[in-house]
């Protein structure tokens, strides 16, 4: 039963809400000059009260109300504040505000059960926002053209409230009247709907304000209204229509006469023939009849092409989807009274834009013998002015030419198998013609073209596999005759996508092409199509009867993705130099823009097809690459690409990390700092996704997948263990790269690192780790940080951050701790390692990075972590070298400012630090050392990428040390103290190769000479800096290291190098004179707690062979 009290409770509602202001007047209106500033926070509105004893349905009715009432206040006192230019559909249309979306859902829910209230109560709304208790009101402009600036000004914000209140009511009216077949008795509200909606179509003359699009906006809001109404009240909507029009026929003819005409017929474009049941069916089409007949007898070319737009509306959803129909009287007759006409007129220049649609529908609609019989005239026509100068009329015949061969392949399913032929022939070749570089019509949109080939492959796969795909993507040419033709071969590549997908997903016919007319309301439903991800297998391809053609589309694939690499890929990478700075805009333009779009096109077919002839390293590099190219588009289909490799395909895994690690250390700098932290985020993310997937699916399917046999065998990683889980060699891999990003200066890059070494923790977590494997990096850090941070707390101030209780610190903690170390003179209870740093460094982070790689911490406890670290930063050291060594020519270019350079070089020294900490020796056999350590070198631009976790050249320490050495002389302290702390780090096995590099230098800073000041100062600053190091191995124990360290294996005594090293510096001091001099305190200050730290790291029972007698004179 209808609750028909409702709509008197809103008469009182409304009058409640407006007792503030007289009826018939607006509310208030905000200045023109509001700004945005002025109105944040909500609207602050009236509650209003809802009787809780009403009954349920009235009740939900009330409070429904109640909240539009509320919303659409508040709607439209923010489009009263907004510049007047601004349409109104972009504020108030479906998709802009969810919870008004929602109300005008519930609303239409609500209507099943009683529309009439609804409608009276919104329309007693309607008319009191508009201050009207009449019928009589009349849609028109209210600005006067007379008044003054302020009053016009304001007849302006008056007009766009009263459309904002058209739009609403608009909205709420098309959701509501879809419930019209449940109510049979609304005739009269019915027709107040639709005199309303006619009134708002009236033309109004010599308008020119600020409003005219919203009026036009709204109009069409209407026109969709009466499309509501006309699907179930279709007599009604009619009978006012031929009214209206037979009233203007009536006029004489004058430019008004002929615009209001116009708008009249504006008015149907959403009227849509209902296809079923018959009767409705034929009173549409009689209907159609009428306006054929008009638009015969019409003599003014702008009215007859109105009602040509408006057929077309009308025909092309029911060409979409008649089938028996087309043998109705009614229809077959519409379209021979008006076929031979539209035909005529189309071929005269005025008319063909406006002509060629409809006779391209009429065709559509008509019989299948009526199609045949007459089609290939007007098809020649088209294919005649695809190659028009006017791209508007090429398109125009592009777009008839698809509706037709859809009914040709689709509706129809041809004729004879060589008139088909024939007639494919004299399309294809007009479309793609043989040995062009580009298609016709050019600048036309590429779908339309590929869905032309999706069309005859329907029925005729092999014609457009090898007549138009093959030649299209040059498959199966000699790579010499290769030529790259951008637009061609992605209308191709996009074909064989559609085609192969539509049949593996059994999809069945395509849908016939739509006008693309979206709603005013913003209702358009736009299914959007969910194509396969997953690898098109040889297998697959023989199960929908593609195999022949798809080993020829793979290798073409490869091709051209080496070609577009070369072209407009490596050379457009953001770490490029000619790119800096350049906008994406100004460098994706000419030539460049269509191979843009085919690399898109190409880089999104992975990993659906993989390239045949490309391998899975090179594939994954070129995606890597792609991560920082110029083009934003280009980059996110490369990211979800790599993506889409490593979470569908558990084989590919180890191989997309690897890659894209390898590609991160190669290609992305540490200067360029944005590039780097978005790199890493994309590291992150793959991780995450990885775990996701595992989580979502399950540990069953992981067990068997580990890293393929021809990458361990080609590759450089440690040869993994049985007991070591799946994917667990790679995953220590980027904890290593984690490692060498914790080195970085800047906080957001370590905190990134962090982010993924706990994501990893969450992998192992997930897949399983076996006992024998080394623990997860992060477990080790956090469960080392109190340790490491109580070693140096005395000597660390900090003004922000107050240490957590009882020091329970982590690895985030420490990370962004900001402290100073502060050196102090009396500081006696402080290790060696914490008193230098504090001397020299300052950074409790570099010294926490330190101290992780002391011989008992991380060298023990993630080995295969660290086996990966040594030749990360080593790569990572060598791109940073030019930028520190004085000696090199780009180091005067590239620090031009001071900052940058200090960064450089703090940053150099963190990467000495890790370098000397992990370094592997370099006597080791060629074997031994690939098996422990992955091998990373830049390569040529131009080189081929034939790398799986390695390329060709391997880190060396000797190297290394012969490059650093010698800097030991440089002028410039900082990179002097660099040098001491980071071979101060270096580890036991590579001790002897540092002793046996650094030995000239001993004996140089123990020669004693008569020298100048200068000199003399530089001899000891070199003693000093010396003894520093050695104090730092000492301390660590390197120097007394049983194995690898400067002791006699069998005596344990002292080497002779060294101690002739420690005997001389002693005699050297004790002949000094000045024994005053600031540096001399230094030297005999660091000798001391040299000799000190050598013996306490000697067991006590084993300390009295150290030195020999003569040598423990005195002291």
């Amino acid at each position: 039963k209808q609750r028909t009290g409702s709509w008197k409770w809103s008469c009182s509602l409304l009058v409640r809400r407006r007792k503030a202001s007289p009826v018939g007047l607006k509310p208030p209106i905000p200045p023109p000059s509001t700004t945005l500033g002025e109105r944040k926070g909500p609207v602050i509105m009236a509650p209003v009260n809802v009787d809780p004893e009403s009954k349920p349905g009235e009740f939900v009715l009330k409070s429904l109300f109640a909240n539009f009432t509320l919303l659409s206040e508040r709607k439209i006192r923010v489009i009263m504040a907004e510049p007047l230019e601004k349409p109104l559909n972009k504020s108030l249309q479906r998709g802009e505000d969810p919870q008004f979306d929602q109300l005008i859902s519930s609303m239409s829910s609500l209507a099943e059960y009683c529309l009439p209230s609804i409608l009276k109560t919104l329309f007693d709304w309607y008319k009191r926002q508009n201050g009207l208790e009449d019928e009589s009101h009349e849609y028109r402009p209210r600005a006067n053209t007379k008044s003054k600036n302020d009053e016009q000004q304001k007849d302006y914000l008056l007009e766009r409230r009263d459309l904002a209140i058209d739009f609403i009511f608009s909205l709420v009216l098309i959701e509501v009247l879809k419930q019209i077949p449940l109510h049979p008795l609304l005739d009269g509200l019915i027709q107040e709907v639709v005199n309303l909606a006619f009134k708002h179509f009236k033309y109004k003359e010599g308008y020119l304000g600020p409003n005219t699009g919203n009026m036009h906006i709204v109009a069409d809001l209407y026109a969709e209204v009466v499309g509501v109404v006309a699907q179930s009240r279709f007599p009604a909507v009619r009978k006012k229509f031929i009214s209206e029009l037979k009233e203007l026929k009536q006029k004489e003819q004058s430019p008004y006469v002929i615009q209001s005409t116009i708008s009249l017929i504006m008015g149907l474009k959403f009227f849509r023939i209902k296809m079923y049941p018959v009767e409705d069916f034929e009173a549409s089409f009689q209907f159609m009849q009428e306006c054929a007949q008009y638009f015969l007898e019409v003599k003014d070319k702008d009215v007859k092409h109105s009602l040509a737009g408006l057929f077309v509306e009308i025909l092309v959803p029911v060409a979409a989807t008649v089938k028996n129909e087309v043998n109705v009287p009614c229809l077959r007759n519409f379209v021979e009274s008006l076929y031979d006409t539209t035909l005529d007129l189309s071929s005269r220049k005025k008319h063909s834009l406006a002509l060629y649609p409809l006779v391209t529908c009429l065709l559509c609609v008509s019989q299948k013998q009526f199609f045949l019989s007459r089609w290939h005239i007007f098809l020649n026509n088209c294919l005649s002015n695809l190659k028009n100068k006017d791209p508007k009329m090429a398109r125009v015949a592009l777009e008839s030419l698809y509706r037709l061969l859809w009914v040709y392949m689709i509706r129809i399913k041809c004729e004879s198998n060589t008139a088909t032929q024939s007639r494919l022939t004299s399309i294809t070749s007009t479309l793609f013609p043989k040995g062009s570089r580009s298609v016709v019509p050019r600048d036309m949109p590429l779908n339309i073209f590929v869905k032309i080939i999706q069309f005859i492959a329907q029925e005729r796969l092999d014609f457009a596999m090898k007549e138009i795909i093959f030649d299209l993507l040059s498959a199966g040419k000699p790579a010499k005759a290769f030529s790259l033709n951008p637009e061609r071969m992605n209308i191709g590549l996009r074909a064989f996508l559609v085609i192969a997908d539509a049949l593996q997903q059994k999809d069945g016919e395509p849908p016939m092409p739509n006008t693309g007319c979206t709603l005013p309301s913003g209702n358009t439903i736009r299914v959007k199509k969910t194509y396969l991800s997953k690898t098109l297998t040889v297998d697959e391809a023989k199960v929908i009867g593609m195999s022949q053609y798809y080993v020829h589309v793979r290798k073409a694939i490869d091709g051209i993705l080496r070609h577009l690499d070369k072209e407009v890929g490596r050379c457009m990478m953001m770490t490029n130099a000619q790119m800096l700075n350049k906008e994406p805009e100004d460098m994706i333009t000419g030539e460049r823009k269509p191979k843009i779009d085919l690399f898109r096109t190409c880089v999104a077919a992975v990993p659906r097809i993989l390239p045949d002839g490309m391998s899975k390293p090179e594939l994954i590099d070129l995606l890597s690459r792609l991560t920082i190219h110029m083009d934003d588009e280009l980059r996110l289909i490369a990211q979800n690409s790599l993506q889409s490799l490593l979470v569908d395909f558990s084989d590919w895994r180890d191989d997309v990390l690897f890659g894209f690690t390898n590609f991160l250390l190669r290609e992305v700098h540490d200067t360029h700092q944005g590039l780097l932290d978005t790199s890493l985020k994309l590291l992150l993310q793959l991780l995450t996704q990885w775990r996701l997937t595992l989580a979502t699916a399950g540990k069953n399917h992981e067990h068997s997948q580990i890293h393929t046999v021809e990458l361990l065998q080609s590759s450089t990683s440690l040869k993994m263990p049985a007991e070591r889980g799946p994917h667990s060699t790679v995953l220590h891999a980027v904890e290593g790269l984690a490692l060498v990003l914790l080195c970085s200066c800047q906080l957001s890059t370590r905190r990134v690192a962090i982010a993924i070494l706990k994501e990893i923790r969450s992998l192992y977590m997930t897949i399983g780790q076996s006992e024998d494997d080394d623990k997860p990096m992060i477990e080790v850090m956090d469960h080392l940080c109190p340790v490491i941070l109580k070693s140096f707390v005395s000597v660390a101030v900090s003004d922000t951050a107050m240490l957590p209780a009882g020091h329970h610190v982590d690895l985030q903690w420490l990370v962004e701790w900001n402290a100073l170390l502060v050196n102090s003179p009396y500081d006696i209870r402080s290790p060696s390692h914490v008193w230098i740093f504090a001397q020299s460094v300052k950074d409790p982070w570099v010294l926490c990075v330190y101290s992780f790689l002391r011989q008992d911490n991380l060298p023990r406890l993630c080995p295969t972590a660290l086996s990966y670290v040594w030749p990360y930063a080593f790569t990572r050291l060598q791109m940073l070298m030019p930028l520190v060594d004085p000696n090199n020519p780009v180091y005067a270019k590239k620090t031009g400012t001071s900052s940058s350079g200090d960064n450089n070089v703090t940053l150099w020294r963190n990467y000495l630090i890790l370098c000397f900490g992990v370094a592997k020796p370099s006597i080791m056999s060629p074997g031994h050392l690939r098996a422990s350590t992955p091998e990373i070198t830049t390569p040529t631009p131009d080189s081929n990428v034939s790398h799986d976790n390695k390329v060709t050249g391997s880190p060396s320490v000797a190297w290394l040390l012969k490059q650093l050495v010698p800097m030991m002389r440089a002028e410039s302290i900082e990179l002097t103290e660099s040098l001491v702390v980071g071979f101060g780090r270096t580890n036991s096995l590579v001790f002897r190769e540092l002793i046996e590099e650094l030995h000239p230098l001993m004996k140089e800073a123990l020669e004693r000479r008569p020298e100048n000041k200068k000199r003399r100062e530089r001899r000891d600053l070199l003693r000093l800096q010396l003894l520093r190091i050695f104090e730092l191995l000492a301390d660590a124990g390197v120097i007394s290291d049983s194995t690898n360290g400067a002791l006699e294996r069998d005596t344990l005594a002292l080497g002779t190098l060294f101690l002739d090293y420690v005997d001389l510096t002693r005699m050297l001091l004790e002949a000094e004179n000045d024994k005053d001099a600031e540096i001399l305190k230094d030297i005999r200050a660091h000798f001391s707690a040299m000799v000190a730290n050598l013996i306490q790291c000697v067991p006590v029972h084993h300390r009295r062979f150290l030195f020999p007698q003569q040598s423990l004179r005195h002291h």
